[in-house]
């Protein structure tokens, strides 16, 4: 096949997110699929030290008007045709139009969920009012549509009333370096890094009000109220440009001395805070999977999250819940799981990494070759 593949994502320096879904699914098709063509679109220059396979091939296709989505929407409807593309995948939650008298490849789409169309967040972002207009276009377009989860599945289909056997569950894997663990010694350097020694709870935030940050801070105030004697330290991570307000949000709440914010990390060292850590806490309203839960449990660190959406999927029997709208309620699962739950983790430890760790990059990428082949037999 000649797959053509959104990549725009996985030429950031700083890849997140999709930008690494894109990447693990290109490194285990190399050896998957080596007698597949595989045309990867991208608007950011090339990135230096990108390692691709010898089958996988660059293709910048920037233009003016990036504001209007004019990149997808003008651009690649041509690209398609004129690449003579057998199947195209649209990673980025988003499809390029099919022109009516010019149709095209049949496409396949990863929906990693629907959030964007419906939650109150980012109103005013460019790509969220485009997404909102475009994805009953996108999921009446798409030949396969991948998701991540039940809940994400189902949520698309009441949402959109979409055909539920259109829609496939494909999991995403854990990073190579997660499903093998921390090297000995990894933990006790992260806690002597960045956290003085000290034991500490972890969270990847974000700054999306979604992301509950915010309120996990006030939640760790209220936890420390009420065990003024405890060393532990909160470390969050993953907020960006946005560090000075919640640095500021933790200063109102009285912790600002017992919380550390983190810079972007490399995938060795979020190992290694993972597994200096007691605990982790995902504290999320709403998400399609909640691949912290996941890391956490694969690298042995027990979690608590959020009771909704696909967090009670990713953690099953082996995480503890809390309801993410009340602060008193997180508190109180943070004092009950350093004070009770974590002297049972042991006992409970080595199942749950081992159920974590099924989720391997090398599956996800099988089931997404399988719907290639399937939506390029509908053509």
């Amino acid at each position: 096949m000649r797959v053509g593949v959104d990549a725009r994502e996985a030429f950031r320096a700083e890849p997140r997110g999709i930008g690494l879904y894109v990447r693990h699914l290109l490194r285990e098709f190399a050896a998957l699929a080596p007698a597949d063509d595989f045309r990867l679109y991208h608007q950011l220059p090339p990135l230096p030290g990108l390692t691709l396979a010898g089958n996988q091939r660059p293709v910048h296709a920037d233009m003016p008007g990036d504001r209007f989505h004019a990149w997808e929407r003008l651009q690649m409807p041509w690209r398609i045709r004129r690449d003579r593309l057998d199947v195209y995948h649209g990673t980025y939650n988003t499809l390029p139009p099919r022109w009516p008298l010019w149709r095209g490849a049949p496409m396949v789409v990863t929906l990693h969920d629907v959030i964007v169309t419906y939650w109150p967040d980012d109103l005013g972002d460019p790509f969220v009012r485009y997404a909102r207009a475009v994805t009953p276009r996108v999921l009446r377009d798409a030949a396969v549509i991948l998701t991540v989860s039940e809940w994400s599945r189902r949520d698309i289909c009441t949402r959109f009333g979409c055909d539920p056997a259109k829609v496939r569950l494909s999991y995403n894997g854990l990073h190579p370096e997660v499903v093998a663990g921390a090297p000995s010694g990894a933990g006790a350097a992260a806690r002597a890094r960045f956290a003085e020694g000290r034991p500490y709870l972890f969270a990847i935030g974000g700054a999306l009000e979604r992301k509950n940050t915010g309120r996990l801070i006030e939640a760790w105030a209220l936890a420390r109220a009420r065990r003024p004697d405890w060393p532990h330290l909160l470390l969050v991570s993953g907020l960006g440009k946005a560090v000075d307000r919640f640095r500021e949000h933790a200063m109102q709440a009285g912790v600002l001395d017992h919380v550390r914010f983190l810079p972007y990390l490399r995938q060795q060292d979020l190992v290694a805070v993972y597994a200096g850590a007691e605990l982790s806490v995902y504290p999320s309203l709403v998400e399609g999977w909640g691949l912290p839960v996941s890391e956490s449990l694969a690298i042995g660190t027990p979690v608590v999250t959020s009771d909704t959406s696909a967090m009670p999927e990713a953690g099953g029997e082996d995480a503890r819940y809390f309801d993410p709208d009340s602060k008193d309620a997180m508190a109180d699962a943070l004092v009950d799981a350093v004070e009770r739950w974590l002297p049972q983790w042991p006992a409970r430890r080595d199942a749950a990494m081992a159920r974590a760790r099924r989720m391997t990059w090398r599956a996800a990428a099988e089931s997404v070759l399988a719907a290639y082949r399937d939506a390029a037999a509908m053509r």
